[in-house]
């Protein structure tokens, strides 16, 4: 197997050559360790991939017919006792919340108090038990299961391996004995170098020494990273979904509050279809919208439900309305559900961000991963589940804790973590 050695580090590596000896030793010995060259040359390659595929999107609207996607209103989805039967649910939770972490700060937390920061398990203001809304998704899920009398598996996606979300959470579920969730399992999201325009590895500089920039591959990581063989082991965390009799995979935040009746109000919606966005109807639809629309898409062979994002939206996506002509497209939640099958059969493509900030020394260039959005573009019979706005929140910032945590009481969700906790899962 090929090793890093100092000639092809000064060829691949962004500004190697300004290491002193002592550093450029500690910097080649770490990437042999965790991104040998065949791993680095992987990533290069997903990253071309990435961005002739961001042409493709680009390109999509060419010669294709927009339509307004097939909805169901949630008001029109009865959830029956055994609605949730054959069901597993993902909860993505491995966001840095930097924002977040910063906004605390500028608020006089001090850094002492977010020494295991993770936005999911960070506590809202004033709830039961210091519970973040990663906590409360699980006491939530925990007594659905209870009251529906069935055994969701429930996945949750940390940040990459060595973390801070992946050893916090790991630990809080282990603690809490999962909330008595029967079928639990943590995966760490996988990450990707972070490469210059010119293909080259950039580092940063911590405590003296230089350490490979990287990042997780994206919202559509945690995906599929499901898919993925565990060590050790000859299954993925997509057959041990099959294992526990999980058909469908609901994906929600981990670090949002939903309603309770969201999760069997999503599974009923998606009985009759192999995958459903989750949406909310505009009333009105500016230029500079920044959610995703979904739309469907059909071209001369293909009929595809989509998500376009504002760079790729042209005159005719923001004139779409519905039969009623009171809505614009729905814009996406970021929930999804889709069979297994569906994953199984299929990768999401590699996607490039647009160029980023990522160190003020190094040129903007794009992040690399995957995009939940596309899980939507496999589905061969889609539909949009519509919900009101006020069915969920999601945290970004440090005013959106007060508020989720006022949301989260106005649903009765305070009630539900101390039911379940009072059953001894402490």
């Amino acid at each position: 197997m090929e090793i890093w050695s100092h000639q092809l580090a000064i060829e691949r590596i962004y500004n190697f050559e300004k290491l002193n000896a002592n550093q450029q030793d500690f910097l080649i010995a770490l990437l042999n360790k965790r991104f040998p060259p065949s791993v680095y040359e992987e990533h290069r390659h997903k990253r071309v991939l990435a961005q002739r595929n961001l042409i493709k999107a680009r390109n999509l609207l060419k010669g294709a017919l927009q339509e307004f996607p097939r909805c169901i209103e949630n008001t029109a989805v009865s959830p029956k006792p055994d609605s949730l039967s054959g069901y597993g649910i993902v909860l993505t939770a491995g966001g840095d919340g930097e924002r977040l972490r910063l906004s605390l700060q500028k608020q006089g937390i001090p850094m002492a108090a977010l020494t295991d920061f993770t936005k999911a398990a960070f506590p809202l203001p004033n709830f039961f038990g210091d519970f973040g809304a990663l906590q409360i998704n699980l006491a939530l899920i925990a007594h659905i299961c209870e009251r529906a009398r069935v055994d969701m598996p429930v996945v949750i996606t940390t940040g990459p391996e060595g973390s801070t979300t992946a050893r916090v959470i790991g630990d809080m579920i282990a603690q809490r004995a999962a909330f008595g969730i029967k079928n639990v399992k943590v995966i760490c999201q996988g990450e990707r170098l972070h490469l210059t325009t010119d293909e080259q590895i950039a580092f940063e500089i911590r405590d003296g020494m230089p350490y490979p920039v990287t990042n997780p591959d994206e919202t559509g990581g945690p995906i599929m990273q499901l898919k993925a063989m565990e060590d050790n082991d000859e299954k993925s965390t997509l057959d041990w979904l099959a294992e526990c009799g999980a058909n469908k995979i609901i994906v929600l935040q981990g670090t949002a509050i939903y309603h309770p009746n969201l999760i069997p109000v999503m599974a009923e919606a998606a009985r009759n279809y192999d995958g459903l966005g989750v949406g909310i109807l505009r009333s009105r639809f500016a230029i500079k919208d920044p959610f995703g629309s979904l739309v469907v898409l059909k071209t001369t062979d293909k009929e595809q439900l989509v998500i376009l994002e504002q760079e790729v939206r042209n005159s005719q996506t923001y004139a779409l309305k519905d039969h009623s002509g009171q809505y614009f497209l729905p814009y996406n939640t970021g929930f999804y559900v889709f069979d297994r099958e569906v994953l199984r059969i299929n990768n999401l493509p590699d996607y490039a961000t647009p160029p980023k900030e990522v160190l003020a020394s190094i040129p903007r260039s794009p992040k690399v991963g995957y995009a939940a959005t596309d899980i939507l573009s496999l589905i061969h019979k889609p539909a949009v589940l519509v919900i009101q706005p006020d069915q969920y929140g999601v945290i970004k910032k440090v005013d959106d804790l007060e508020r989720l945590a006022d949301m989260a009481k106005r649903f009765g969700l305070d009630e539900v973590c101390r039911y379940v906790m009072s059953r001894g899962y402490k």
